[in-house]
């Protein structure tokens, strides 16, 4: 598959619901989000979703320890007052200075801000059109990067306001401007996590 193919869209309830309607509702497995007065149920993650996920928290955690100058989540509730939107980023890095704001949601109300750094990871059901809308409302909500990461074809699309898309594969490295000063990622290392053991296999 390529990272442009139209997967299956993800499941929709068709009726309209309020922003408070939606906060009222129990929580789903996998989690919904509300797009446009819209319940939309994310897409059921498959293995590469889950490793890729865990490799990133965990370089970005290490990443953490040594520099304070971020906050990172995972799968942390946002809220878009302004579209009346609640968003699940896979991982949500905040910037020191957010960090506070961040917290101070609580357990059980969304963060009020989006994140100065999202990553999404794909999984198989996610489709294209899709995407790209998540895209173009990270980009327009504030967010100072975005990376969309492909398993299927290994390739990471990055994202910064007022500029171009860019697409990367191995044997790249790409960097975290402008939210985090001197976190990188050396993509072949990043999507090697999807091919441990395959030699085992293969035997």
């Amino acid at each position: 598959m390529t990272f442009a193919e139209v997967y299956t869209l993800p499941m929709v309830m068709k009726t309209r619901v309020s922003l408070e309607a939606f906060l009222a509702m129990p929580e789903t497995e996998p989690a919904s989000e509300l797009i446009d007065g819209e319940v939309v149920q994310k897409v059921s993650p498959n293995i590469y979703h889950a490793a890729l996920t865990s490799e990133l928290i965990g370089r970005l955690f290490v990443y953490v320890q040594s520099h304070p100058d971020a906050f990172v989540a995972n799968e942390a509730r946002h809220l878009n007052r302004s579209e009346e939107r609640i968003f699940l980023p896979d991982i949500s890095v905040f910037s020191r200075s957010h960090r506070a704001r961040a917290l101070a949601a609580g357990m059980d109300r969304p963060v009020d801000l989006p994140p100065d750094f999202a990553i999404e990871v794909l999984s198989p059901g996610t489709s294209y059109p899709r995407t790209a809308e998540r895209a173009a409302f990270y980009m327009r909500s504030g967010t100072q990067l975005l990376w969309i990461v492909d398993p299927a074809d290994e390739v990471v699309a990055v994202h910064r306001p007022g500029e171009p898309v860019t697409l990367h594969r191995a044997p790249e490295v790409i960097d975290a401007r402008p939210v985090l000063s001197a976190f990188s990622l050396d993509l072949a290392s990043l999507f090697a996590v999807l091919h441990e053991g395959e030699e085992e296999q293969q035997s």
